[in-house]
This record gives C-alpha cells, structure tokens and sequence, in this order.
C-alpha cells in the first residue's frame, strides 16, 4: 500500500513582492537548500496579484545544480500558446522549451530545467490531483531534483521532487 503524500499548509508570504524584492531560500532537507534570485520572484508575484490573479499563470525554472543546492536565476512566464484559466495552467506553447535550450546554450550545459511554478486562485494553495500527477512525470525524466512552487494570494507552497518523491520545502 502506499503511503499518502502529506503537504504542509502553504508558508504565509508578503504577497505583492514588492519591485525590489529580495532572494528566496528554500531548505528542503537538512543542508540543501534552494536560492531564487529577486527578479524571479518579482516576475512570479506579479501573477498572483490583481489583475492577474484571477486566471492561473505559470512558467519554468532556469538555474544551475551547485552540488547538494539548486539555484534559479530565471523564469519563463505565461506564453501566447499557454492555455490559462481560472483553475487550470497548462503550459503549451514551445516557447518554454525554446527558452530552456538557449539558456542551456548560452551557459554552456550549466544552466538547465530545475523545475516549475504556477499560481492558484486561492489565498492559500496546496497541489492538485492534477499538479501532483504532472510533476511525477517530470520527476520521472529527471535525475535531479525539481523544485515546485505554488503562488496563492497570501501564501505561497513549496516543494521538491526528489527520488520520485515530493518533499516540503521552506523559507529560511
């Protein structure tokens, strides 16, 4: 039998961001740990504020591994091809694969796919049935981990697949 996946309550987060927002550190496990840089969640926020908030939006992450931590240095937004609803993203247009191999071009193979984001039109997200079987499959073609996060109106989720599992991270 397996065992239930339980998700922590969303971590409250000052949301609007404010334009200059600061970094995010995310711990995961004891010692690994997850730095989004300021312009990343400046970008993100924007969609789970008035008037974006009202439709889901999401994107990718671009970062580098850095031994046992993940850093993203950039963001891929919602895309002309993308379906956005009010409960549902999904993330179509090939623009976000385009921006991923250039960015892994341009780095020369350091930076790469470290995971995605989305908002939920709720004050406080938790995954659905839909984002958790979407991330085992991106977990499934990964040998790294993912980081995943959900952006509500006064808290945002975090979390991280690993090992075919997905694990609670938090702000540090």
């Amino acid at each position: 039998m397996r065992k239930p996946i339980l998700f922590p309550t969303a971590v409250p987060s000052p949301l609007p961001i404010a334009p200059h927002a600061e970094s995010l550190t995310l711990e995961w496990n004891p010692g690994r740990y997850v730095l989004i840089h300021p312009d990343c969640m400046e970008r993100m926020s924007r969609y789970a504020t008035r008037p974006e908030r009202e439709l889901e939006a999401g994107g990718i992450f671009l970062g580098s591994y850095r031994g046992p931590h993940i850093e993203i240095s950039a963001i891929t937004e919602p895309m002309p091809g993308d379906r956005r609803g009010r409960y549902v993203f999904d993330r179509r247009d090939p623009g976000h694969q385009t921006a991923a191999k250039s960015a892994w071009t341009k780095s020369r193979n350091t930076t790469t796919f470290t995971g995605e984001w989305h908002t939920h039109p709720e004050d406080v997200p938790t995954p659905s049935g839909i984002d958790l079987g979407t991330w085992r499959g991106l977990m499934k073609k990964s040998k790294e981990p993912l980081v995943f996060i959900i952006l509500g109106w006064s808290g945002n989720w975090y979390g991280i697949g690993h090992e075919r599992r997905i694990l609670p991270a938090r702000p540090v």
